[in-house]
């Protein structure tokens, strides 16, 4: 059951998940042109919960010649599950990543 809120609580929640949303289009249109590499976007993840909440798989589709079947390829090589966010990353797999797209 959902909770009960009021007009204005759904009005911002409504209004925060837009912004998220356009957050993470941003940044995958950055990564697409190169503006933006995956190392920046790990380490802007750390200090920002939208970009931590996002998941990982969309966002290395978006970097030049990676596709969904190379991206979901080198997730399996690394061993990172396919629906893994940036916050769920472990040491080696951020490792493997950077030394992947350095």
């Amino acid at each position: 059951m959902l909770p009960d809120i009021t007009p204005e609580q759904r009005r911002a929640a409504l209004e925060s998940a837009k912004a998220a949303r356009r957050q993470r289009a941003e940044v995958k249109a950055l990564l697409g042109t190169g503006s933006l590499t995956l190392g920046e976007v790990l380490q802007r993840a750390e200090h920002d919960p939208v970009l931590a909440g996002t998941k990982l798989a969309p966002l290395l589709v978006a970097l030049p010649g990676m596709g969904k079947v190379s991206t979901k390829r080198l997730m399996e090589e690394i061993g990172i599950h396919e629906n893994r966010k940036l916050q769920g990353l472990g040491t080696r797999q951020r490792r493997a990543l950077l030394d992947r797209f350095a």
